[in-house]
């Protein structure tokens, strides 16, 4: 039986977020999430189904000689991994890069799909910020995964100011495990910092002083009012 997968839109915009930000893409918005992070804003309940052969006709409809990737995005679309099975042999025809942005907690799905991938954009989630318990085992194993098949990896971290120094020694421990960058993001509140000038320049320098591959960039998307 053919896979649908349920979409909330697809839309040509600017990477807001981390070492892409101002590249041109092509965002796949998938419906649902496994977590519910405090600061999250995307609405995961509307959308409209679509085969893995409707979504690449709605993907050419769009001029990719201008864009530098296509991302998937959410949500989380590691939830509809079945679906992307079939899906991404497809989009691969396109010959355009595969950007999946993830929340680095469903190690098992990746595993189907991580072939037909070039780029992963991956969260670590702390709890003091998202209010979901810790994750550090599921990133453990999501970074294994990730760096055995050789893609270009980097995670990006929301931080608020009640972030633990727990949390800031677990991350630069992944990070520097598996050699790869990471991007530090202090919480918004719609298109304002929510955390201090002070605090962001401490936070910053406890990363960097463990784990000087760790750079601080904010979500300009937000600041230019842009999905």
């Amino acid at each position: 039986m053919t896979k649908r997968a349920k979409i909330a839109e697809i839309f040509d915009s600017i990477q807001g977020e981390g070492p892409y930000i101002g590249y041109r893409q092509l965002f796949i918005r998938f419906c649902g999430c496994n977590l519910l992070c405090d600061y999250c804003d995307t609405e995961f309940d509307k959308g409209e189904e679509y085969t893995p052969l409707e979504l690449l006709e709605k993907v050419k409809t769009f001029n990719l000689k201008h864009i530098h990737s296509i991302s998937l995005t959410g949500g989380e679309p590691l939830l509809q991994y079945e679906f992307l099975k079939e899906f991404l042999p497809l989009l691969k025809e396109t010959e355009t890069k595969i950007y999946l942005e993830t929340n680095g907690t469903l190690p098992n799905p990746l595993k189907h799909i991580i072939d037909y991938t070039d780029i992963i954009s991956m969260d670590f989630k702390l709890n003091s910020s998202g209010k979901i318990g810790d994750m550090y085992a599921k990133h453990n194993e999501f970074l294994e995964i990730s760096k055995n098949s050789r893609k270009e990896v980097f995670a990006k971290l929301v931080f608020d100011e009640t972030i633990q120094d727990f949390e800031i020694n677990e991350s630069t421990k992944l990070a520097q495990k598996y050699d790869i960058e990471l991007i530090l993001q202090p919480k918004m509140n719609g298109n304002k910092i929510s955390v201090s000038h002070d605090k962001i320049v401490e936070v910053f320098n406890k990363f960097t002083d463990k784990y000087p591959k760790t750079r601080l960039i904010g979500q300009v998307h937000k600041f230019w009012d842009v999905r």
